[in-house]
């Protein structure tokens, strides 16, 4: 099964959601996939939590260079890459194209912490906040409660239209069959990034979407940005269902 939440970035209207496989349905109150569901975002966390944070509150640059190298959390747990390599220095513009954990990590550490739990809270998302008001490192990496397809797309939005939020909505306006009364629903356009760290990030993302979609990112010459992003099943999990 799958979830799939298409959001027209300059209104913020829900355009198509694909909520579950047409076989699958069993009513009205099926499991909605694309709504409903809260799981780990993986790596599509990374362009919000540690680069887009990094851009607006600590003017960096996507030729801001990281080094890619055997590392740890604060709290000495270790981290490692998809591919269980090291690549050494890289520009961030390289570090989100090639999806590399370790300097995602490193950006969020240099970021504020407040800033970061700002920015995801603007871009309407759902960040686990400790007690003391923060976010844990694994953030950095989608490792946290998680979202839904439709919050992300929402949050995603952003990139493409200057740097606004705009709740996702499927109606604008309810008219009562009864009286004819009509009842208009408040759309809010909020800026939760500037326009230049809007554009920067796009850039970012059509880099990324070379990098991580390869031969698939060739679609009809279109130039888009995108973002892969995989959670795993944790040990106990795996071995529990011999996968």
């Amino acid at each position: 099964d799958a979830g799939i939440a298409v959001v027209d970035v300059k209104t913020g209207g829900v355009m198509a959601i694909g909520g579950i496989r047409p076989n699958h349905r069993t009513g009205e109150g099926s499991y909605n996939f694309a709504v409903q569901t809260n799981k780990q975002i993986g790596s599509t966390s990374k362009p919000i939590y540690d680069y887009a944070t990094g851009i607006e509150y600590e003017n960096w640059s996507t030729g801001k260079l990281f080094v890619d190298e055997p590392y740890t959390y604060s709290d000495g747990t270790s981290i490692s890459n998809w591919d269980g390599q090291y690549k050494g220095n890289m520009t961030m513009r390289e570090a989100l194209a090639q999806s590399r954990n370790i300097p995602a990590l490193k950006a969020f550490q240099q970021n504020k912490n407040a800033n970061i739990k700002t920015m995801a809270l603007n871009l309407g998302l759902h960040p686990e906040v400790a007690s003391n008001g923060t976010l844990h490192e694994a953030h950095s990496i989608g490792g946290y409660t998680g979202e839904s397809p439709l919050s992300m797309s929402g949050a995603y939005a952003a990139f493409g239209n200057g740097g606004y939020y705009i709740e996702p909505h499927s109606y604008t306006k309810i008219k009562y069959r009864e009286n004819d009364e009509e009842e208009e629903r408040e759309v809010k356009k909020t800026r939760v990034m500037s326009e230049e760290t809007a554009y920067m990030m796009t850039s970012l993302l059509q880099s990324s979407a070379q990098g991580g979609l390869g031969a698939q990112a060739n679609v009809g010459g279109a130039v888009f940005g995108a973002k892969t992003g995989t959670s795993n099943y944790d040990a106990a999990t795996l071995k529990k269902y011999h996968m």
